[in-house]
């Protein structure tokens, strides 16, 4: 994991070593996916090799490592909105969702339907939306975005037709990112 600076494109920090892939973060990176900057300045590291997510400053100071429970393949975990905890979308068929406390590695909440409209087909991405705690998916190999009630678990918005690859409006094909209107009503917008 490289951090560039922008004004002269020069090498900042890099964590891990090319040609190792070890769990020793900060100077071993196992599969990294995922490097997200957190509130405070620190980055959250999601590494494929055994769903390790840590919590590292910049300086190179490992705040906690802990395992994702329950998760196969990590894809960009990102902390919750108040900051205390984990969301990671499991890289899978079918695919699940994990809130969890990295501080106990317990599980808060999960999305992981088997059947019906709900199946993940390696999702890549989950964020817990503010105001209403609702969890944006992005649901790659189904072609679309939804958002999941936290509370009913049921699809309340989604983008893309399920399994429909495209390029015209209404349409996807593999989304692999979003970016977030973090203000708006999702359930207003679908009409709930």
């Amino acid at each position: 994991m490289l951090i560039i600076d922008p004004k002269d494109n020069s090498l900042v920090t890099q964590w891990g070593t090319p040609g190792k892939c070890n769990h020793k973060p900060p100077q071993e990176l196992a599969h990294p996916n995922g490097a997200t900057p957190m509130d405070n300045g620190d980055i959250l590291v999601t590494e494929i090799s055994n769903a390790w997510i840590s919590r590292i400053t910049r300086a190179g100071k490992v705040v906690w490592s802990v395992k994702a429970p329950n998760i196969r393949y990590p894809s960009d975990a990102f902390p919750t909105v108040d900051g205390k905890q984990i969301i990671v979308a499991d890289f899978w068929k079918p695919g699940r969702v994990v809130i969890f406390d990295p501080m106990t590695g317990k599980t808060t909440w999960e999305y992981k339907p088997t059947e019906g409209a709900g199946v993940l087909d390696h999702s890549s991405i989950a964020r817990e939306l503010p105001e209403t705690g609702d969890i944006l998916i992005v649901d790659d190999l189904n072609d679309r975005v939804i958002v999941v009630d936290r509370k009913t678990k049921e699809i309340i918005w989604q983008y893309g037709e399920t399994g429909k690859k495209g390029y015209t409006p209404g349409l996807l094909h593999y989304p692999d990112g979003v970016d977030i209107d973090v203000f708006r009503d999702w359930k207003a917008a679908a009409g709930k």
